[in-house]
């Protein structure tokens, strides 16, 4: 039923939505909304295969934290848990639920850029792309 449920969640997240079309520029300009902090988990990698799973935390400038569940690609040695940091960059410093849903893929500076922030690496060297999805948006399918 787990496995079912992560499916399905995944599943969602290769259609990647432009809902919200404020990014940041390839100047850098934006500021900063909070940190996204992700790790690794080992015992929901056998589904997915080789790709790398992660319970993730965005933590707001405020305060206030939002759930994700995160998808990364795989990579030599990625075996073992790991904890991944981001600062998280809007255009105007602000958050919202879901702010952080899609897909993500690395720029030239080594930052990952989604449909309406940017994630740019404190502690998460090497990472190239990314797909998060709120835990508020998952769907439980299968019976009880």
């Amino acid at each position: 039923m787990r496995a079912v449920l992560a499916a399905v969640v995944f599943a969602t997240l290769s259609i990647a939505t432009e809902t919200d079309a404020r990014t940041t520029d390839g100047a850098g300009e934006g500021r900063a909304a909070g940190t996204l902090t992700c790790r690794t988990r080992d015992d929901l990698g056998l589904v997915f295969g080789t790709a790398r799973v992660a319970a993730c935390t965005f933590v707001t400038g405020d305060g206030l934290r939002q759930p994700y569940a995160a998808l990364l690609p795989p990579r030599a040695g990625g075996e073992g848990r790991h904890v991944m940091t981001w600062q998280v960059v809007t255009a105007d410093g602000t958050s919202r639920a879901g702010l952080l849903d899609g897909a993500f893929a690395g720029d030239e500076a080594g930052r990952l850029r989604g449909p309406a922030a940017l994630l740019a690496p404190l502690d998460a060297p090497g990472e190239t792309s990314l797909r998060l999805a709120a835990h508020e948006a998952r769907v439980e399918v299968g019976a009880r």
